[in-house]
C-alpha cells in the first residue's frame, strides 16, 4: 500500500512530478511475483487506487546500495537491514522516524491476517505519514553520484 499511496501522492503535487522519483516497495520475507492482497486491493480502490499490476518483490532482489532512502514500516525491518548491510545504516529509517508525526508509536503495523477495518487504518496511518514525509521531502535535492 506504501507504495501506491506514494507515487498518487507524488503524482497530486507538480513540485513533485519534476523530482523524478523512482519509488519501489519490497518485503524481507515477500514472496517474489505475489499479487496484492484481496484486502489491502479493497482499501485501496476506495482511493481509486489499483493494485492490479501490483507484483511483489523480495529485498533481497534489489541492490539497496543503489537507493537514495531505504523507509520501513517497523524498528524491526530497519534493524534486520542495518544488521545486513551496515554500510547503508545512514539511509534506513522508519516512516514515523521520517516523519516525525508519532512519537509514541514509531512503527506501522502490518495487517496482514486482520480485517478489512485494520487494512483502513493502516492504509490511512502510511497515507499520513507518507504526507508529513513529502513536506520534508518536496525541497530537498538528491545529489547525482558520477
Amino acid at each position: 500500500m506504501a507504495e501506491y499511496l506514494l507515487k498518487e501522492l507524488i503524482a497530486e503535487k507538480e513540485e513533485l512530478k519534476a523530482k523524478n522519483w523512482e519509488v519501489l516497495s519490497a518485503g524481507i520475507s515477500a514472496v517474489k511475483g505475489a499479487d496484492a492482497n484481496e484486502k489491502a486491493s479493497t482499501v485501496m480502490a476506495e482511493l481509486n487506487i489499483d493494485l492490479a499490476e501490483h507484483s511483489s518483490h523480495n529485498i533481497e532482489d534489489i541492490e539497496l546500495t543503489r537507493e537514495d532512502l531505504i523507509i520501513t514500516m517497523t524498528r524491526k525491518h530497519s534493524r534486520a537491514l542495518v544488521l545486513k548491510h551496515p554500510d547503508l545504516a545512514d539511509k534506513i529509517f522508519t516512516l514515523k522516524e521520517l516523519s516525525e508525526l508519532d512519537a509514541e508509536s514509531r512503527d506501522i503495523q502490518d495487517p496482514f491476517g486482520l480485517s478489512e477495518a485494520v487494512y483502513r487504518e493502516t492504509r490511512d496511518e502510511i497515507r499520513d505519514n507518507l504526507k508529513a514525509l513529502l513536506e520534508k521531502l518536496k525541497n530537498f535535492e538528491l545529489i547525482e553520484e558520477d
